[in-house]
């Protein structure tokens, strides 16, 4: 592979990917685990639950999917809320757009599957300090599928040993606290802060709602009051 003078070749690329995606992978971890936990308890097959991880590949939107079909809420709603969790993709897409435009054709159609909360923000930081394409080719994807690796061996470790985990033992906590975790520190503006404080409040206001529709109602909401916050 030619090189030009700022490039730092894709090994070393892809290795500063994984470095820097690493505290972030060990922190999902656990979230994965919890989930897979989940999807053993639940109603519905293992095997269906483990490809949700590489098909869906959204921890949040996943463990939401699971709690509403344990609860019997319609497919069209729970898939509904899912989808909704999941439209930040779209700004982060956005953000990274014009780093992956220069990746080619073929990486620009596969690279977006990797697309994730922590590989987009440590990217973006990345990519300020490293212009050349290659390298930023090699970092994004390796460090992306470095950290799907480590969320899909959670979800097997959650379903394999989630027989074993005692019936006293409640999980569901576990739930607002990993969204609260994933949440805390992407609270640095106003905007942000207004978005969380209106989807809490609406959810809170709304919990009596009928197929856990407070969630999907909340989101929109926390949404439009984030766009419409001063800057």
């Amino acid at each position: 592979m030619d090189e030009t003078p700022s490039s730092m070749g894709a090994r070393a690329a892809g290795l500063a990917g994984i470095r820097a995606l690493f505290p972030l992978a060990m922190a999902v971890f656990p979230f994965g685990i919890v989930y897979g936990v989940l999807v053993a308890r639940g109603d519905f097959p293992n095997a269906v639950g483990a490809l949700a991880s590489p098909v869906i590949y959204a921890g949040a939107a996943q463990i939401a999917l699971v709690d509403l079909l344990d609860r019997d809420t319609p497919i069209a709603m729970a898939v509904g809320t899912a989808l909704i969790i999941n439209l930040r993709m779209m700004m982060y897409s956005a953000a990274l757009a014009p780093a992956i435009a220069r990746f080619g054709r073929g990486w620009r159609v596969a690279a977006p599957y990797a697309i994730t909360d922590q590989l987009t923000v440590v990217s973006l930081l990345w990519f300020e300090k490293n212009p050349d394409p290659r390298d930023r080719r090699a970092f994004f994807v390796t460090g992306g599928l470095f950290f799907l690796g480590v969320w899909v061996l959670g979800t097997l470790i959650g379903i394999a040993t989630g027989a074993q985990v005692p019936d006293g033992l409640q999980l569901g906590f576990a739930i607002p606290l990993t969204f609260l975790a994933l949440l805390m520190p992407t609270l640095r503006g106003r905007p942000e802060l207004t978005a969380a404080l209106a989807a809490g409040l609406v959810v809170v206001l709304v919990a009596g709602l009928p197929y856990s529709l407070g969630v999907p109602v909340g989101a929109v909401v926390g949404v439009l009051a984030g766009m419409a916050a001063p800057r």
